[in-house]
């Protein structure tokens, strides 16, 4: 631990200059936590290669080239990290911890490089911006009423009309280019004062139809639209990208582009409410489930390390999410039974490689005739229902032998340190936190939430793991998501 705060801070003694990202990234770089750098690709004297270093003297961030191989001619040319004449590296955006950087590596002989500077990413200020909104239908508390009977078992009162609008916004894409993004908003009529806004995040989906922008009933988005919106909250939903106004693939549990467009949604709605005269009382609460559960966790990270001064979360909320994915996720996948639900890993998978580059050639990572099939299944044309029961549930046969035993015997694998750098629960809470799961979890492990509190509890964070007993990862949604409600409902000042 001590080896890691010392390299942190001598990161921060190395910051130069702010500056954003070129939009010629293409790739991240990964440093792992065993400060193992991988690079997906270099550019020297007209060729690409990838490169692995390690470190040598952590204290002067010191590394030495361990591996080093050509790249495929199909290899992506632009935004590579390149060397100069005196093999020096600079490599445009690197991963670590979850934190973007820029970096420059000076070489120092001997395949030795050292860190020459480090450079956190800054995004660009027209994050949030509104491109669109449009009136997509009115309920009235009646109407919500008759269509929701849950409402009245659960004793919910509901007193206003909702409407729920389409809204498009600007936010970043995976290497911190501006790109668009869209989302729902359930906007409560004729408050008397002003209202608490709640962020929503919701599970996998896979089909673009599916997405709470074109259809919320798909997501359960609906329930927080109408069920709390008639109840005075403003309430917000983001399809993500990949969804609605978002093309391509969907980068599936990636935590800062999850953290950005929930951001950006609250940044948008604040201006739009701003704009149209509607009184907001201040309050921010933030919950979601499935994947929702990991998007919440990874905003309320986002926001409390970088956006304190901009957002006060009220309440958080994440539910059933998977916080630990280099651990009791990964575990799945490697103890070699079968899969629960087989396509989170390969959605994963694509994603990651997209992102982080970790092999050119999928077929590298998948078994054989996987890669070209799971490439066609995820364009965003079928449900995750269809794409999962097409997909054999056990990892032998889903994902080639040589992923399986170079995740098994090379701790410093760039997957690893992939899912590593995707891992939301490293830092301490300083919200009101409770974490919803049930004990017999299928699909998400309980675990999960286990290791999120141990390390939340180490670190003095007064977080809360409230358990329910029983109910699969589908059965469990609706009564976390009551459970949740119940619990804003002590802290919420509703007009």
């Amino acid at each position: 631990m001590q080896t890691l705060n010392q390299f942190i801070y001598t990161l921060r003694l190395f910051i130069l200059s702010i500056i954003c990202v070129p939009l010629s990234v293409e790739a991240t770089a990964l440093l792992s936590d065993e400060l193992e750098f991988y690079l997906p690709w270099v550019t020297y004297q007209g060729k690409s290669y990838s490169a692995h270093l390690t470190s040598e003297n952590s204290n002067e961030l010191i590394f030495q080239l361990s591996g080093i191989n050509p790249l495929v001619a199909s290899a992506p040319q632009g935004g590579a990290a390149s060397v100069d004449d005196n093999l020096n590296i600079s490599v445009p955006l690197v991963s670590f911890r979850g934190e973007l950087y820029s970096a420059t590596l000076n070489h120092i002989g001997n395949g030795g490089f050292k860190v020459a500077n480090a450079t956190p990413f800054v995004v660009p200020e027209v994050r949030g911006a509104v491109v669109s909104a449009a009136l997509i239908e009115t309920k009235t508390a009646d109407q919500i009423t008759i269509e929701y009977p849950i409402a009245t078992i659960a004793g919910l009162d509901l007193r206003f009309n909702v409407a729920v609008y389409r809204i498009g916004y600007r936010t970043l894409d995976a290497f911190g280019n501006l790109t668009e993004a869209s989302g729902v908003i359930g906007v409560p009529l004729g408050i008397p004062a002003g209202a608490p806004l709640l962020s929503f995040q919701h599970g996998t989906i896979t089909s673009r139809a599916r997405a709470p922008s074109v259809d919320p009933e798909e997501t359960g988005a609906d329930l927080a639209l109408y069920l709390m919106g008639a109840r005075g909250y403003v309430v917000m939903v983001p399809d993500y990208l990949g969804f609605g106004d978002s093309s391509g693939l969907h980068p599936f549990m990636h935590a800062k582009t999850l953290a950005w467009t929930v951001i950006d949604l609250i940044r948008a709605v604040k201006l739009l409410a701003k704009n149209g005269g509607y009184p907001l009382n201040g309050q921010l609460f933030l919950a979601g489930y499935s994947e929702g559960g990991y998007a919440t966790m990874a905003a309320q990270r986002e926001i409390e390390t970088h956006h304190a001064d901009e957002f006060t979360i009220t309440a958080s909320a994440p539910m059933a999410g998977a916080y630990d994915l280099s651990g009791t996720m990964l575990q799945q996948v490697l103890s070699g039974d079968p899969l629960p639900r087989p396509m989170y890993f390969p959605y994963l998978l694509l994603a990651y490689n997209q992102i982080y580059r970790i092999n050119y050639a999928v077929h590298n990572l998948l078994a054989g005739g996987f890669d070209t099939a799971l490439l066609e299944v995820f364009d965003g044309s079928q449900d995750s229902d269809a794409i999962n029961d097409s997909l054999p549930n056990l990892p032998s046969e889903l994902f080639s032998a040589n992923l399986l035993a170079a995740l098994e015997s090379d701790l410093f694998h760039p997957l690893r340190a992939a899912l590593e750098n995707n891992d939301v629960y490293r830092w301490t809470p300083v919200s009101p936190t409770r974490l919803y799961h049930c004990l017999d979890d299928d699909r998400v492990p309980y675990e999960n939430s286990i290791v999120a509190m141990e390390y939340f509890t180490a670190t003095g964070a007064d977080v809360e793991l409230e358990t329910l007993l029983s109910g699969n990862h589908i059965d469990c949604a609706v009564p976390a998501l009551l459970n949740g409600s119940a619990w804003f409902d002590t802290l919420v000042r509703l007009p």
